[in-house]
């Protein structure tokens, strides 16, 4: 039974207190437990928790394949607790159905949920837990609690008479080298005996544990199970998975005496004190063997978009519309593609159309859209240039050349909010798809038979399907990008973890680039044939010529790529080439020749930047928001292919270097923070097994998203619920209203408030806590100005002031007090 999981998500508890127990309150009096919570309207209880190993520093010496994992005793001992609480003690079951990490950092949040009795009086209860508020919860236990008047078994006897004892040299070294690295707080066995199939141990609780507020110390009652590991039978070893008949007798205690029963269908033990009094006793205890994975710490880390369909509909007048002057007259059956002359619309809004996409060309169509879209942003317009595609983007792709077209325009909005609406339809008439993009108030929509839907990041569970080959095949992977930080991170990863025994390395360089020699050695010790070859996979004949030689080919990773950075307005059509040759041109031809193979996977090493439009890297965005409808594209041809929109990678590659501290702390304010190379090879893997077309890993700092409120981008919405404004600043400044406030200043303070705007938003964009160490008179290159947060600057003043702004703004006014002067003017 799955219990359900009460999501308190603004934390709202009625802590403890003796005093209000007589009023419906419940205590939490436990070292694990903060508070309980009678739930309205029924009798059952909720019990709650936040662990991390900076509060409960003990739990880090409970370890499985260098995970720390909360104990399985621990989850008893819980139980137990919440049973005394509510009067039923005994723990009839406790079934274990995922382990309960405990984070290397941050903490993780615990749901202890006793339900109402039944007819009998029992009570079901389970235990979940999540690492942040907009995390899923993940189910770790469920069971029933009952009523018992189970006096428990004395072990006054000891050791029994017949009882030989058992060695115990080596025995933390020889579990630790199995996975499981147990600490000094479990490291509590002290002598050992056994007589037929009966064991018994001795065990005390390490010096510094503290045992208050526990009825049976988790690392205690651990402990006296490790004996099992001198078991002849590996069915009676490993880590608890269920448990049956559990009661606790008396508390308090730091030394036990343990008997250990041995059966077919589990272990019967009971547990005294020193004397040999009941402490407590266990009906029956399955093991499952241990399973040591490497820990990632990225169960949450994998994202998709979806297109999530909006509720509001048209309303009012139908705008006037007129196509763009670049567009070429073209008559088509769908009449999405102009004739000649404006719309037919009634309204006084005109809005200017410029179809997109529909070509082969992607470099020649992103090229042309940049240089209107240039243009554009040159004008005094204020209104948003309607740039419309069809199939371009979601789960029915077919114009790879309008999706690198979204790409590119979604880095302008980033850096010109307002100034450009992406329209992706079907076959509809444009007269009736505009009036539907105008009332969703989006800058990103998709139009499907009439139903607007808008871009929204959404998790996406890990894969659980059962996989009937090697993620890779059994043939040669074919790596690009080989030479590269990433690429050869991917192709270490094949050999190591996949045991790929044939690697085909593709790189420009081929064994010229640095650290190729050693990297072919390194494989070729660890097993693998390796061969690694210059070639540039953008290169049509001279990819043919390598594929050609290659029989087997099993599986394609296309990591190669290039950066060029640069606002839209200074990107040029060989900067927009440059970038897109080795991921567009590289990719469709990887794509096109491996067509009649038969792959077990085709991946595409793609970026968030095509997804969300990182600023400053339009041609990158553009890249790969073609990578990512290529995917889908495959898919549908029912062809193996994933799309990976990475977020920030930690390891140091030819693409990171460039990031400065600026850059990255601007990242981490805007929510993404850095994936160690562990976290993305295990992401990796993730999604090679799913059924996904495209899929976002990336390590996501939901708290920062949260605070970013009004600013927070709109793809996040249905991931994060922004923090609340106060009321007085929940609407930005209007131009009139910023005016009027410096109209009500007297004269010789207006520059000085001016400046203190500009300094403050100085400071937010720089990452400094105040204001107080910016010189107002120093040029903002000097500060740590670059073309990003100058665009990220204009747009917290636009936002500020209500003014429109340029994009040179820094540039023409080179200092925060040439700044204020102009805002003032």
């Amino acid at each position: 039974m799955d219990l359900p999981t009460y999501a308190f998500q603004h934390q709202h508890y009625w802590l403890y207190d003796p005093a209000l127990v007589g009023a419906g309150l419940l205590a939490a009096t436990h070292p694990l437990l903060d508070a309980a919570v009678p739930l309205a309207n029924t009798d059952g209880v909720v019990f709650t928790g936040r662990w991390s190993l900076a509060t409960h520093p003990w739990l880090a010496d409970h370890s499985v394949g260098g995970t720390v994992v909360f104990p399985g005793t621990g989850l008893v001992e819980l139980a137990l607790h919440a049973g005394d609480q509510v009067g039923v003690d005994l723990l009839d079951e406790l079934t274990l159905h995922a382990p309960l990490v405990v984070p290397d950092s941050g903490s993780v949040e615990v749901q202890l949920a006793v339900e109402a009795p039944d007819p009998t009086g029992s009570r079901a209860v389970g235990v979940h837990s999540r690492e942040h508020d907009d995390a899923p919860w993940t189910r770790h236990a469920t069971g029933v609690l009952t009523a018992s008047d189970n006096p428990g078994v004395d072990l006054t006897e000891w050791p029994p008479v017949d009882a030989e004892p058992l060695p115990l040299t080596g025995l933390y070294d020889d579990l630790a080298a199995g996975g499981l690295d147990y600490g000094h707080t479990f490291q509590g066995l002290r002598r050992a005996w056994r007589t037929g199939d009966e064991l018994y141990a001795e065990v005390d609780l390490p010096d510094g544990a503290e045992t208050d507020g526990y009825g049976l110390h988790p690392a205690l009652f651990d402990a006296g199970l490790h004996a099992l590991t001198r078991a002849d039978q590996d069915t009676h070893r490993g880590l608890p998975f269920a448990w049956s008949g559990v009661a606790l007798h008396a508390t308090g205690a730091t030394s036990l005496r343990v008997r250990l029963t041995l059966s077919d269908t589990g272990i019967r033990i009971a547990v005294a004190d020193t004397v040999g009094a009941p402490v407590a006793s266990v009906r029956s205890l399955v093991l499952r063997p241990v399973q040591v994975t490497t820990a990632t710490g990225v169960s949450d880390a994998l994202f998709g978009l979806d297109w999530r369909p909006l509720s509001r509909t048209a309303t009012g007048t139908t705008p006037t519309w007129t196509w763009h002057p670049d567009t070429a007259p073209a008559p088509t059956d769908d009449g999405l593609t102009p004739t000649t002359g404006p719309g037919n619309g009634d309204g006084p809004t005109e809005l200017v159309v410029l179809p997109a996409g529909g070509t082969d060309d992607v470099h020649a169509e992103v090229n042309r859209v940049l240089a209107i879209a240039q243009r554009w942003l040159a004008e005094t317009t204020t209104a948003p240039l309607v740039v419309l595609t069809r199939h371009a983007v979601g789960d029915d792709v077919t114009d790879l050349a309008g999706a690198a077209v979204w790409g590119l325009l979604r880095s302008a909005q980033a850096e010109h909010p307002d100034r450009f609406l992406l329209v992706d339809t079907d076959t509809e008439q444009l007269a009736d798809v505009l009036p539907l993009a105008l009332a969703a108030g989006e800058p990103q929509v998709r139009v499907r038979r009439g139903v607007v839907s808008v871009p929204r990041i959404v998790r996406r569970p890990s894969s659980t399907r059962q996989l009937d080959a090697p993620l890779f095949g059994t043939g040669t992977v074919l790596v690009t990008g080989a030479t590269g930080a990433l690429g050869s991170a991917v192709a270490r990863h094949l050999v190591v973890t996949h045991g790929v025994r044939r690697l085909l390395l593709l790189s420009r360089s081929g064994m010229a680039a640095s650290g190729a020699s050693d990297l072919v050695a390194e494989l070729s010790g660890a097993g693998a044939w390796v061969e690694l070859v210059a070639c540039d996979v953008a290169d049509r004949g001279r990819l043919a010529a390598v594929l050609a030689g290659v029989v087997d080919l099993s599986a394609v990773v296309h990591t190669a790529g290039l950066l060029d950075d640069g606002v839209v307005s200074s990107l040029s059509a060989g900067r927009v080439s440059g970038v897109l040759r080795p991921k567009v041109d590289a990719a469709w031809l990887l794509d096109e020749l491996t067509r009649g193979r038969e792959l077990s996977a085709f991946v595409l090493f793609s970026s968030m930047s095509g997804v969300l439009g990182a600023p400053g890297q339009g041609n990158y965005a553009a890249a790969n928001a073609f990578l990512d409808a290529l995917a889908v594209v495959r898919r549908r041809a029912g062809l193996p292919g994933v799309s990976l929109a990475w977020g920030l990678w930690g390891q140091g590659s030819a693409m990171t270097e460039r990031l400065s501290g600026v850059d990255q702390e601007r990242m981490a304010r805007g929510g993404v923070l850095p994936l160690t190379t562990a976290d993305g090879l295990a992401l990796l893997d993730a999604a090679v097994a799913s059924e996904q077309a495209m899929l976002i890993p990336a390590r996501l700092d939901v708290a920062a998203l949260r605070t970013l409120g009004d600013d927070l981008p709109l793809p996040f919405h249905s991931l994060v619920r922004p923090a609340r404004r106060s009321a007085a600043h929940a609407a930005a400044p209007s131009a009139t209203s910023w005016a009027e406030e410096l109209a009500a200043l007297p004269a010789d303070e207006r520059d000085r408030a001016a400046t203190a705007l500009v300094l403050a938003q100085v400071a937010a964009v720089l990452g400094h806590a105040s204001t107080e160490r910016i010189d107002a008179s120093r040029a903002f290159q000097e500060l740590g100005f670059d073309s990003l947060t100058a665009v990220e600057l204009r747009n917290g003043l636009s936002a500020s002031t209500g003014l429109r702004l340029p994009a040179t703004l820094i540039f023409d006014y080179p200092s925060p007090s040439d700044l204020a002067r102009h805002l003032l003017s």
